[in-house]
């Protein structure tokens, strides 16, 4: 059984698990227990550890949350991470019923909630993560604008371009000439 649990911004992969790993490590945090998100401490780590550990997670890019509201914020984010590139079986799930599961909460509640947090609505940070999908998916240069369109859940490849040119300021050949991504933590 924990002690103390610390959540943690920015942690969206597993790579970013490994890496508060490897400084729990560095640190003598042996009881640590790190899982996207959050870190389980099964003893309290003395003040100046606890110091040095906030001090290198800001180095690393990340950052220890401290309300509950901010903990519930990354919940949602990451719940809508996921749907956003969720698989082809998923797209009959509406995205107000696929959060109120994830989050366990009323989703106008969580909504609220997101807006007066994050300064935007659910549905554009959606927006955001489907378009760097997107964009990620065309990089790769596998799949064709179709596919690509079928796939990230836009009901058309002209509803998808439309989509993409309102964001990025730039049409999908454009972007295939240039090919900017950003980071999933910065969407």
């Amino acid at each position: 059984m924990s002690v103390e649990t610390i959540h943690i911004k920015n942690m969206v992969c597993r790579r970013c698990v490994m890496t508060v790993e490897d400084i729990c490590r560095s640190l003598g945090m042996t009881d640590a227990t790190v899982s996207l998100g959050s870190v389980d401490f099964a003893v309290a780590p003395d003040p100046g550890t606890l110091d040095e550990f906030f001090d290198r997670l800001k180095a690393a890019g990340f950052e220890p949350l401290k309300s509950h509201e901010h903990v519930v914020l990354e919940k949602i984010k990451a719940a809508v991470r996921f749907y956003a590139r969720r698989n082809d079986t998923d797209k009959k799930v509406k995205l107000s019923d696929y959060m109120s599961k994830a989050v366990n909460m009323d989703f106008r509640y969580a909504s609220r909630m997101f807006s007066s947090l994050e300064g935007r609505t659910i549905q554009s940070y959606l927006m955001a993560q489907r378009i760097e999908y997107v964009k990620e998916l065309l990089s790769d240069n596998e799949l064709t604008l179709a596919e690509i369109a079928d796939k990230v859940g836009f009901s058309s490849v002209a509803h998808l371009s439309r989509a993409f040119k309102k964001s990025q300021s730039v049409t999908i050949s454009e972007f295939r000439g240039t090919g900017s991504r950003s980071g999933i933590d910065e969407v």
